[in-house]
């Protein structure tokens, strides 16, 4: 995802107190290497271009499948014809962002240094921002297991897990809904499931992961990858969802994995404004009469929105 960077000062900048093209690629560099470590959800959904001043809502349509003709037809007689089912989704971009003030005492003992900091830090914010903002709407979706084959969250017990089964269980769940495959990260096409650190540890120890990445091919237990099983692919993801309310009031400690498959989300771009974008503004606002203060900020206008709940399957297990 690539970054945007506007500088702002006045006309009649004496002390030529503005930002170099040169510290501009800069900061554009830094911002563009930190939010990439940030990101995992966002790569993954089907982007829609809204052209500019067309208007802040989008939406995808959906042909059903009909179901299947199986009756033949009756020599010079015109069949009767089918209704199509189309489903629309629409989605509403929002504007996001933040900024921060650095003061002029600062500038004195030398801005820039600090501004290639707050660049950084506002990559990872706005990553971190953009991705839990699409994760939640993708763990909104309708279609859910449940580890142990309880009905709900709240029914999991303790030792409803992660296993080989219910990997199982989610592949048969994808398979049967005709969910087809996306192009993995290790170039294989499969479904990609978006695992918490902590369950990928459990992965781990399942003997079947063992199995494959011990005695077969030993490069995922080198590395540390979770790899792929059963065609689901275990991205590690640090903002993958992670609950606390599971059990009947138990409060048992548990882990939402994210599967999907291709058109599972889409996220709406209007021209480009998806991609974050820094803004510095050094001195020249009515706010700000002794220039006293810089602002640096970051924004971005976008949303998410789930395509097809059947393309989404959110597998609920406990931590233990």
């Amino acid at each position: 995802m690539a970054a945007k960077l506007q500088t702002y000062t006045t006309p009649s900048d004496a002390n030529n107190n503005r930002l170099t093209a040169e510290n501009a690629e800069f900061y554009q560099r830094t911002l563009l290497e930190r939010l990439h470590d940030a990101i995992f959800f966002m790569k993954y959904g089907k982007k829609i271009n809204i052209p500019r001043r067309a208007g802040s809502t989008t939406s995808w349509r959906r042909l059903e499948m009909p179901a299947v003709t199986t009756t033949a037809i009756t020599e010079g007689v015109t069949p009767n014809g089918i209704d199509l089912t189309i489903n629309k989704v629409s989605a509403t971009v929002q504007q996001f962002g933040t900024f921060t003030k650095l003061t002029d005492f600062i500038d004195l003992v030398g801005l820039d240094p600090l501004l290639t900091e707050v660049s950084q830090l506002f990559g990872d914010h706005a990553g971190l921002t953009m991705d839990i903002i699409v994760r939640d709407i993708i763990k909104a979706g309708t279609n859910a297991q449940y580890a142990g084959a309880k009905a709900s969250k709240a029914t999991l017990a303790a030792g409803d897990k992660i296993s080989a089964a219910e990997i199982q269980k989610a592949r048969a769940t994808m398979k049967k809904n005709n969910v087809k495959p996306i192009k993995l990260p290790n170039g294989q096409m499969g479904y990609l499931a978006f695992v918490h650190p902590d369950t990928v540890t459990q992965i781990f120890n399942l003997q079947e992961w063992k199995d494959q990445n011990t005695y077969t091919d030993p490069k995922n237990r080198e590395a540390g990858i979770a790899g792929q099983m059963y065609g689901i692919y275990f991205m590690e993801a640090t903002t993958a969802p992670t609950f606390t309310d599971g059990g009947a009031g138990a409060n048992l400690a548990g882990k939402s994995i994210l599967i999907i498959g291709d058109g599972a989300f889409g996220i709406p771009d209007v021209e480009g404004s998806s991609k974050p974008e820094i803004l510095v503004f050094k001195e020249g606002n009515t706010e700000n009469p002794m220039a006293l203060y810089a602002t640096v900020a970051w924004k971005s206008c976008f949303t998410a929105a789930r395509l097809n709940e059947s393309c989404i399957l959110r597998l609920e297990v406990l931590d233990a």
